[in-house]
């Protein structure tokens, strides 16, 4: 997806305005609900993976594959969209763009337990400098 609209358009504005002197507030409980939803997606993004390599396998799909060498390179066809082969890419493949999305929605969550981390660290940092002057929090 490309344009305004775009996912990494978000992101690239976002990262401007933060590299750009802007504001960044954070919500350590949002943080922990991010987290949360990227392991539920991955999870559920690995189900859906193994479900593709099982259940859309084109192996038997009656078009008379057996017989006609035209029909048993359609059905070939067909299994390595779903699960991969010689003359399609993996990322092109049902089992390949679920792969995708749980890899990318592990990347999510590993960055967002970063940032967390360290909002975590700097806080208690922050708290301790605080407390060696005198300030009460």
């Amino acid at each position: 997806m490309a344009g305004p609209e775009a996912p990494e358009a978000g992101w690239k504005a976002f990262t401007e305005n933060i590299v750009g002197g802007g504001r960044l507030e954070l919500d350590p409980a949002g943080l922990e609900q991010c987290i949360k939803l990227c392991q539920e997606h991955a999870d559920h993004m690995k189900l859906l993976g193994g479900r593709a390599r099982r259940e859309l396998r084109a192996t038997d799909l009656g078009l008379g594959e057996k017989d006609i060498e035209s029909a048993k390179q359609l059905a070939r066809k067909f299994d390595e969209k779903a699960i991969g082969g010689d003359d399609i890419e993996f990322a092109n493949t049902a089992v390949g763009l679920f792969l995708a999305h749980e890899t990318y929605a592990s990347d999510m969550k590993s960055m967002f337990e970063a940032v967390l981390a360290s909002y975590r660290e700097q806080d208690a940092a922050t708290a301790a400098r605080l407390g060696s002057v005198g300030v009460q929090l």
